[in-house]
Order: structure tokens, then C-alpha cells, then sequence
């Protein structure tokens, strides 16, 4: 490596906690700026969530996964930007910024203390993965616990969401729900488990949300090994879930206070990944399919096309990143998996797939209004040589006839999942914009990119904050002003 390339600084940067809450117009700080112009038909808010702290003065958390989740808002308004960031008010949260220390396990961090410190103790919920806005509700999400409640205009923190009470305590709620742009229905679904005289028994708790923000009906998959199923997709009469080849033994070992969650997970080469097919409307089991091992973390969309299931997906043969997430301030290269399409076949019970890039991929995204539709645009952050430590430094969109449009970050830049946002005059699919947060490791602050959906190489706007945001996880655009008076 030159001696040029030896001083461009690592993603490790972007982990550093940001302990400060803030509220300001971006035109009216004088430590930002806007590049470009604000499009007049981007309006609405942009949330994202994602871990804002990953230590607590020297103690580390021992996963990604268990920082603390910090809820942002990026509000669009007549061509201005409103920026807001608050920290969602776990019990976690509260007394851990009390105490100053660790006081909660997590899924790959135990207490100080041994084993006494952690047998019986479930991990804490960060509420630190993903967002929704869904009839007139602002959800904080982690699939490790129930969804927290905050106000969309201010993100004050109300506190742990029920649907009231219809989440009963052994109940867990997914970051990755669907809306299905018909009905406005909300699709999501929890690992869970049912305990009888043979012992615990797998299985996926599956909800349907009306538009209005009731839950209306629930059901459950019963499954042989307990699941680590992240994400899923909707087709609009199905759901859709692939059961990894990731599974976790000595389960007991976390319960006992021996280990994590995270400890206890492992690939297995020899387990073919399951896709099972569910009645949205009834919550019964349609179809189940068996193919080759693999691990698909997060899916792009899926739709049907005559006796077909398509299903698009981020494919990986192994799980190595946990390790990697176990120390992820250390970090400099993060893979994704492989875009891949897979075929479900109602009639014969057949499965097959095929590549669509091999680009290293990761946080598929596209137009909401498609969701459960065939879609043309699929937007992922990637992962690419450009000559220096890689993690996301790429976006990509990709075509339904597998054209490709990539856009390579500087080295220095770190991207994350880039969230399509629709126009606020069209509902057709590329008028929009890719909303992408980049990490600058040179001047440790974070850029909010605005690219041309229908050509990302063409950045609209480019804003500029006076401090970093932590790599998050996971966005959602609404097109409504959620905005404090």
C-alpha cells in the first residue's frame, strides 16, 4: 500500500459513540452546509436507527448487535433540512448511562460478575435495528424484544409497545415487518418457543397490523431448531420465510449464564436452508421447500408470476461475520453476501435460483409502493476494491434484467443501506431519490447523499453535518412532516 493510502483513515471512526442529542435546521447551523439543492419534491421525514453507543467509558459491548439504539430524523420540508438524533429510552439505556458500566447482558455481552451475574438474566432489548411509521405509530425496532413507542415529531420515548397487550410477554417483535401498499396492512413475525412435557419447541410468531394500528391476527410456524430468521417478504397472498443453515446449540449455556446468544452460533454446511410458504390471511402453513445451505440475512422483494414464488435475497455460505461483529470497532473489512433470485414452484414443490450479481451486497431496498410486486430498481450497499479497507463503500442499483449501476465512495468513505424515497408528486417507481448516509473518516462527520433514484450516479444534494452519526443499521421514509411545532 502507498504511503497515500496508509493515512486514509478506517471505518473504525464511525463506531465511536455519539453521546449528544441534537435539534437544529441544517441551513441555520453554522457548522453545516448543503451542496447542491434540496429537491422541492423530496418531502417528508427519513428515520433511521442503528447502535449510538457501543461503550460505556471503557467498557466495551461485546456485539454490534447490543448498542444502544439511537433513533434519527431527517425531516424534508419546502427545500430545507430539519435534523433531530435521541436516544430510544430503554431501561438498558437509562440505567446504564446512570451507572456508567454494564449492567444488562446482551446477544454477545455478558455482565461483569460470572456466571451469577448472567444465569436466568434474557438478553436486554436495544431497540436499536430498525424503524417503522405505521398508522399513526413510530415504532423503535430489534427482534431480540417488543417494538418501543416514540413520539414521531420530537422521538421522545413513551416506552415498550403491546398493540394492547396482543405481544404477551414471551412474545418478540422482527425489525423487518412489511406494509403491503394495498391494503396498508403490517406484516411481521418473532422467534418463538412452546414449552410441554417433551421440552421447548421452536417456532415463528407471525402478525398481521390493520392500517390503523390494531392487531387483528396472529399465528404461529412450528419449527424443529430454533430459528434465526431476520427478515422475510411478502408476495400479496403470501409470506415467505427461509430458515438458515445458522443455528444455535447449548442453548442452556445462555440460559445458565455460560455464554451469549452469540457464542452459541455456528453455520452448518450439512443443515439445507428451509423456505417455508404461509397464508397471509389465515397464518397456516402453505408449502415448505428445502434447498441448499445458506445464509440469507436481509431479502430484497418477492411477487408472484403464475405458479412461481420470486423470491431476491443476499446470499452468503457462511455466517463468518458474526465473529467480526463481536469486535466491530476493530473492523476494517465487512463482506455482504451475493445477490442472488430464487424460484419457488407451487405445483411441483421445486426450488431453484440463479446469481444476479456478484457484487458483495447487502441492505436491498426499493420503491415501498412494489412491495409484494414485481419491481424493476433494487438499491444495495456493496462492498468493492477501491484500494483500501472496504467495508460499505459502494451502492448499487440493480435492474430486473440484471443491469448494473455502481457508484464507488472515495477511500475514506463509508456508506450504509441506501433507503429509496418517494416523490412527493408521483408514485411512479424511479421518481425518487436514494437516500444515503456516508460516513467522512477524515473529518469524523457524517454526509447525507440525495442520488437520482433512475440514475444514482447523479448526487442531487449533498448534506453535511458538523459531528458523525454511528454506522447504523436500517432506515424508513414516510412521506409525511413529522416535525415539531
Amino acid at each position: 500500500m502507498s504511503a497515500q493510502l496508509d493515512v486514509i483513515p478506517n471505518c473504525s471512526g464511525g463506531h465511536e459513540p455519539q453521546n449528544e442529542e441534537f435539534s437544529y435546521w441544517v441551513d441555520e447551523n453554522q457548522n453545516a452546509c448543503i451542496e447542491g439543492v434540496i429537491p422541492a419534491n423530496l418531502t417528508g421525514t427519513f428515520f433511521r436507527n442503528g447502535p449510538g453507543r457501543l461503550k460505556l467509558d471503557k467498557d466495551k459491548f461485546g456485539h454490534w448487535f447490543d448498542g444502544d439504539g439511537m433513533l434519527c430524523a431527517f425531516t424534508f420540508q419546502n427545500g430545507r433540512v430539519h435534523f433531530k438524533n435521541r436516544f430510544v429510552r430503554t431501561p438498558k439505556y437509562v440505567k446504564e448511562s446512570q451507572t456508567g458500566r454494564i449492567e444488562y447482558r446482551g446477544f454477545g455481552t455478558q455482565r461483569p460478575g460470572g456466571i451469577l451475574a448472567n444465569i436466568l438474566r434474557p438478553p436486554a432489548n436495544p431497540a436499536n435495528t430498525n424503524s417503522v411509521y405505521h398508522g399513526g405509530l413510530l415504532l423503535a425496532l430489534n427482534e431480540g424484544g417488543k417494538p418501543y413507542s416514540l413520539d414521531p415529531s420530537n422521538l421522545h420515548t413513551y416506552g415498550e409497545y403491546t398493540y394492547d397487550g396482543e405481544l404477551t410477554p414471551a412474545m418478540v417483535f422482527s425489525a423487518h415487518g412489511k406494509i403491503d401498499p394495498t391494503s396498508g396492512d403490517y406484516y411481521n413475525f418473532g422467534a418463538g418457543l412452546d414449552f410441554g412435557r417433551s421440552g421447548a419447541k421452536a417456532k415463528i410468531n407471525t402478525y398481521r397490523v390493520s392500517a390503523e394500528g390494531k392487531m387483528v391476527s396472529k399465528g404461529a410456524i412450528k419449527l424443529e431448531t430454533f430459528p434465526f430468521c431476520h427478515d422475510f417478504v411478502i408476495t400479496g397472498r403470501y409470506g415467505i420465510y427461509f430458515i438458515n443453515s445458522i443455528v444455535t446449540e447449548g442453548i442452556m449455556d445462555v440460559i445458565l449464564g455460560r455464554a451469549t446468544i452469540a457464542d452459541c452460533i455456528s453455520y452448518k454446511k450439512d443443515q439445507p436452508m428451509q423456505v417455508i410458504v404461509v397464508d397471509l390471511a389465515t397464518h397456516e402453513e402453505v408449502q415448505r421447500f428445502v434447498t441448499d445451505d445458506g445464509a440469507i440475512i436481509h431479502f430484497g422483494n418477492a411477487w408472484q408470476m403464475g405458479n412461481e414464488l420470486i423470491v431476491d435475497g443476499m446470499y452468503a455460505d457462511n455466517f463468518d461475520a458474526n465473529e467480526g461483529l463481536k469486535d466491530v470497532t476493530s473492523i476494517e473489512n465487512f463482506a455482504g453476501g451475493k445477490y442472488r433470485r430464487y424460484f419457488l414452484n407451487l405445483n411441483n414443490g421445486k426450488i431453484r435460483w440463479e446469481s444476479v450479481t456478484d457484487t458483495e451486497s447487502e441492505f436491498p431496498t426499493f420503491n415501498p409502493l412494489l412491495v409484494g410486486r414485481q419491481n424493476d430498481l433494487t438499491f444495495t450497499a456493496c462492498s468493492v476494491d477501491n484500494g483500501h479497507a472496504s467495508f460499505y463503500n459502494a451502492i448499487q442499483s440493480t435492474n430486473q434484467a440484471g443491469d448494473q449501476n455502481l457508484v464507488t465512495l472515495e477511500p475514506g468513505y463509508y456508506g450504509s443501506e441506501p433507503l429509496f424515497a418517494l416523490a412527493s408528486d408521483s408514485n411512479e417507481e424511479e421518481d425518487g431519490y436514494v437516500l444515503e448516509l456516508i460516513y467522512n473518516a477524515f473529518s469524523h462527520c457524517t454526509e447525507l447523499h440525495i442520488l437520482e433514484a433512475a440514475d444514482i450516479k447523479n448526487t442531487i444534494a449533498c448534506v453535511k453535518l458538523p459531528h458523525h452519526i454511528p454506522h447504523q443499521f436500517h432506515g424508513f421514509f414516510t412521506r409525511e412532516i413529522l416535525l415539531e411545532p
